[in-house]
């Protein structure tokens, strides 16, 4: 949909929100290595569909059980970018803060006109990584529970998988998500990461040009009910991107509807740096052990 150099900005901008480190000793998933083993196991490329873009990683920790709780991570990229390494600077931080949980990241089919695929089709295969996971629960050592985190755009799929499509999830991670898509003035904005408008992208997802009806539908703000998932959420004051006041107008929606929640502002662009990224991390693992139970 982008010119390739508009491409390669979104993949710095990405970079930005977390650092890919290359340290992981990881391997490959083999069924005649029983997991029972309980090392530190890292499985890569794990199918769950037949696109090639339908895999993930599950990183299972050395003390593990059927009662291990499973964060799902879900990476950004405006829907047509980013990849599930986006988050290896993340994973190591959450392993060196809480090495009892499992960790999974996931890629899912790039939102795409000319391929159909907008979000119906990405909640799709939200729903399949978390029915893989349910399948192989007993394998893996890991419990039922998860809880979900995106950054950018992946806030606003974990967010909207666990608000209207599975009630089972027990918590939510917000990290500069979007909430509010019938936000006239940021769809018809100036996107800085693509260097295209917004309302060109959001097209692309939900699959039709401004609706206010289809975009309301899949706004996390607009399905946020006294039944809603804890959610916790970071954004940043100088965001470009994705507006600061969807964080905020959402956060204070969830607070008066009395659903646990917590809002984390910091003086930052769409990313953060190393010191915010880990305190993002710190307050959100300490709001994930309370919730992910």
């Amino acid at each position: 949909m982008y010119k390739t150099n508009k491409i390669s900005f979104l993949c710095l901008i990405i970079a930005t929100i977390v650092c890919v480190s290359c340290s992981d000793k990881t391997v490959a998933p083999d069924d005649s290595n029983p997991i029972g083993e309980f090392r530190d196991t890292t499985f890569v490329d794990v199918s769950y569909g037949l696109h090639t873009r339908q895999k993930y990683d599950v990183h299972l920790p050395a003390r593990r059980n059927i009662n291990t709780p499973v964060i799902l991570m879900i990476h950004g990229g405006a829907w047509t970018a980013g990849q599930k390494e986006d988050f290896n600077q993340y994973i190591e931080l959450i392993k060196s803060r809480w090495n009892s949980v499992a960790i999974v990241t996931m890629n899912y089919r790039y939102a795409s006109t000319a391929n159909k695929i907008h979000h119906a089709e990405i909640m799709a295969d939200i729903a399949s990584v978390v029915d893989h996971l349910s399948t192989n629960s007993s394998k893996y050592q890991i419990s039922k529970n998860i809880g979900v985190i995106g950054a950018s755009a992946g806030a606003h799929l974990a967010m909207i998988y666990a608000y209207k499509y599975n009630s089972n999830i027990k918590c939510a991670g917000d990290i500069f998500g979007p909430a509010i898509f019938n936000d006239w003035e940021w769809y018809n904005g100036f996107n800085i990461a693509t260097g295209g408008k917004t309302g060109d992208i959001l097209t692309e997802y939900v699959g039709k040009s401004w609706d206010t009806t289809a975009y309301k539908a899949v706004s996390p703000y607009w399905n946020v009910s006294s039944t809603t998932q804890p959610t916790i959420i970071f954004h940043g004051s100088l965001d470009p991107v994705v507006p600061v006041y969807h964080s905020q107008w959402h956060f204070n929606k969830l607070k008066a509807l009395n659903v646990p929640t917590q809002y984390h502002e910091y003086i930052a662009f769409h990313g953060f740096d190393r010191t915010q990224s880990e305190d993002v991390i710190t307050k959100l693992l300490a709001f994930f052990r309370v919730y992910l139970q």
